[in-house]
């Protein structure tokens, strides 16, 4: 009995695991945006994110604070 717990804890654990690597996660630039309300009117974030192979791209963060976040998958 307890090893049938031991082994459907250690596939939950796999399954787990298995599943974050499937979620898609924000690649962060470093670029800050230049528009303080985070919009990328001049999609300088979004051609930025195309030139180094993501699908996409935007401006992520808070006022003042927005940086370049591109977008994976």
């Amino acid at each position: 009995m307890a090893s049938n717990k031991v082994s459907f804890f250690l596939v939950l654990c796999l399954c787990i695991l298995s599943a974050g690597e499937c979620i898609e996660s924000p690649i962060f630039t470093g670029n800050k945006c230049s528009d303080p309300t985070g919009l990328d009117k001049d999609g300088k974030c979004l051609d930025y994110c195309h030139a180094q192979g993501y699908p996409g791209g935007s401006c992520q963060g808070f006022t003042d604070h927005y940086m370049c976040v591109c977008k994976v998958g």
